[in-house]
């Protein structure tokens, strides 16, 4: 019986068991052959094994050692346009992991898994290559609620925007609103809202805040003054005698504003 635990190195060791006894001895042949453990080991930085890139942007190349008694790899896992590489210098295989991501595939958070292939061991090491889109904006309300008059201590017609793509939320960058008025982000839609608490032409820029490109969409809404009452209140008039003028203005250049009386 032949048994144990090889400690040697990995070699192919023959061998000849042969008989003893007072005649002829027998023998008879064989061999052992003894491999080393496959290894696996990250030669690049260990944060680059968790990369977040955008789509159409090369990735930091991830690198790793394969050595031991490994014959061969396996990569699995990689999103499209990110491919592994194999290279072997002074008997050392260097696998490396690098590209620029398409989408087509679509995106999010990618878990790839390189394994070191041989006889024995087989270890793995994995990592994450997480995709992100550019961002989207575009009009959601209907046409022309983006460019709408109002009158002072009115409410607007909400405006909306679907945000989308890599965007995660959206923020007003440029211009202001007006008093009374505001802005939200809430599940993919940007919503300005409210009632205006004072005149003027108020211009706007929406844009969408991502990891990767962000883009905006402008607009604007007016507030009309209400007109003044050129006159003091509650005034009376007596049957058939002329009285005070009552007469309206406003500030906001061809605005011109109607009105009705009733008598009791």
């Amino acid at each position: 019986t032949i048994s144990g635990n090889p400690t040697d190195a990995s070699s192919v060791y023959p061998y000849t068991v042969t008989t003893i006894g007072p005649c002829t001895n027998a023998f008879m042949k064989g061999t052992i052959t003894v491999s080393a453990n496959s290894t696996l080991d990250l030669t690049s930085s260990i944060q680059d094994t968790t990369q977040a890139i955008c789509i159409g942007t090369s990735i930091t190349p991830i690198t790793y050692l394969i050595d031991g008694g490994s014959t061969g790899h396996t990569v699995i896992g990689l999103p499209d346009g990110i491919t592994a590489s194999y290279s072997v210098t002074n008997n050392e295989g260097t696998l490396t992991i690098s590209g620029t991501p398409t989408g087509n595939n679509g995106t999010g958070t990618f878990r790839y898994i390189v394994t070191a292939v041989g006889p024995c061991t087989s270890p793995s090491l994995s990592g994450t290559i997480t995709v992100n889109a550019a961002s989207t904006i575009s009009l959601s309300s209907d046409a022309g609620t983006d460019a709408q008059s109002v009158c002072n201590n009115n409410a607007i017609t909400y405006i909306t925007y679907a945000i989308g793509g890599g965007a995660t939320g959206a923020a007003i960058t440029s211009g202001a609103l007006p008093n009374g008025v505001t802005g939200s982000f809430n599940a993919g839609v940007f919503t300005i809202s409210g009632t205006p608490t004072v005149a003027g032409k108020f211009n706007y820029t929406v844009t969408t805040q991502g990891p990767c490109t962000n883009l905006s969409k402008s607009g604007f809404i007016t507030v009309n003054p209400s007109p003044v009452v050129n006159a003091i209140t509650d005034i009376t008039y007596c049957n058939g005698a002329p009285g005070a003028a009552i007469s309206f203005s406003s500030t906001t250049p061809g605005v011109t504003y109607t009105w009705t009386s009733t008598r009791s």
